[in-house]
């Protein structure tokens, strides 16, 4: 089993890492120019809007879609897609509305909940597909879609930005790029679609009740996880203005490339193949080592040249007014490095069904994110200070988080 696990572990991760590896190249390359088109508080603004569609993105279908990835038994696939779909729409008015009613307090224009509808929407259908090719190991499929839909959000955001540079330039083609690819995930389930339809509605219940942990814990989780991140932008916005925002998305973008295009893919990998031997073996000790070897091998030299070299890249790519996204980067590095070990392997809560544990953890990341903005205000610190306690306090929630992750791999004596 070993055997098997390994050559396919490899494969699996290579098809999904070569579809992130040219949509990532596609947006690492148009990074220099959008900063070019855009001014920080442009990109600001921009990043801000997506932040707040980002709390609700991995939790849009109450992580019922994860179950299609783990359901073991074959006759709940099509209960599950439907009633992740159903709870998908559900949220996604709520989260509009909501969205909605928060731009309006912000004195910022309603329609941009227009966009956070579409946003979300479409990763309430893509989640579903994906978790769906997932489970068939349709991996080229799920790797040309990621190509397409981010090549679309960058190349776009260039085009119209040279038209008449707006938000609508850069939000536009990202709502655009994640309605494309849809129709091409979908196609394995077309000729099964009006079973999913079909399913009663009895058949829903049971399957929302059989994994009704994935709704009261792992969804306020991953929402607490969510919101952690999407928090900062909203606090720096508050302490430091939308320019400072600006710079502070760069410095993610930049620093997340590594997650999109190897950590997201080896965690797809990881929750299909550790899911298939604690199913057999009732642990994951074997495919948690090999992760874990693996992305520690990745994350220790990327730390350290971010580290070393973050600032005058920065100011060389990007430009001198750039150059303070390089020392953000500088200060974050040491904390990505850990989220992208950590983060890969954070399935392992849904394998071992043990969701009420992930919320708790999850919650430390919440708690940090209030805990370092109560501080910066209080004491009116720089953003420089912000961004370190950020980095300080997210390491030591992230380190915890991969220590009970490593306990629940090993083997039950």
């Amino acid at each position: 089993m070993k055997k098997r696990l390994n050559n396919s572990f490899l494969v699996n991760i290579a098809v999904l890492a070569s579809g992130s590896f040219i949509a990532q190249g596609i947006g690492a390359l148009t990074i220099p120019v959008l900063t070019r088109i855009y001014t920080p508080e442009d990109l600001g603004l921009y990043t801000y809007i997506i932040s707040i569609a980002a709390i609700f993105l991995s939790v849009v279908n109450t992580r019922y879609d994860v179950s299609i990835v783990t359901e073991p038994e074959e006759r709940n696939v099509y209960p599950l897609i439907k009633l992740s779909l159903i709870v998908g729409g559900i949220v996604t008015i709520i989260a509009s509305i909501g969205g909605y009613v928060f731009f309006s307090f912000k004195g910022m224009p309603g329609y941009l909940s227009i966009y956070l509808f579409v946003i979300i929407a479409s990763y309430a259908i893509i989640n579903v597909l994906t978790a769906y090719n997932n489970r068939r190991k349709e991996y080229k499929v799920i790797s040309s879609v990621y190509v397409l839909r981010t090549g679309t959000q960058n190349i776009g955001a260039i085009l119209l930005g040279i038209l008449s540079r707006s938000i609508h330039c850069l939000l536009l083609p990202y709502a655009i790029g994640q309605l494309l690819g849809i129709k091409r995930q979908m196609k394995p389930l077309q000729k099964y679609w009006r079973e999913v339809i079909s399913v009663p509605a009895n058949k829903v219940k049971e399957v929302a009740f059989k994994h009704k942990k994935q709704f009261y814990f792992s969804t306020p989780a991953l929402l607490a996880n969510s919101l952690s991140y999407s928090i900062i932008t909203i606090f720096i916005e508050m302490l430091y203005g939308m320019t400072q925002v600006g710079f502070y998305s760069i410095s993610v973008r930049l620093l997340g490339l590594p997650l999109a295009l190897i950590g997201g893919n080896v965690s797809k990998v990881f929750l299909e193949q550790a899911s298939a031997e604690y199913n057999e073996h009732k642990h994951f000790s074997y495919s948690f080592k090999k992760t874990f070897i693996l992305l520690l091998i990745i994350a220790i030299p990327m730390v350290l040249v971010l580290t070393l070299l973050a600032t005058p890249i920065c100011t060389f790519v990007f430009g001198k007014e750039w150059a303070v996204a390089g020392k953000y980067i500088a200060i974050l590095a040491p904390m990505f490095g850990i989220r992208f070990i950590t983060s890969a392997m954070s399935p392992a809560f849904v394998i071992i069904n043990r969701q009420g544990l992930e919320l708790i953890l999850q919650m430390v990341f919440l708690v940090c994110g209030v805990l370092s903005y109560t501080i910066s205000q209080i004491y009116h610190l720089e953003i420089i200070d912000f961004v370190t306690l950020i980095s300080a306090t997210f390491s030591v929630a992230y380190l915890i988080y991969f220590l009970v992750i490593y306990k629940y791999s090993k083997k039950i004596n």
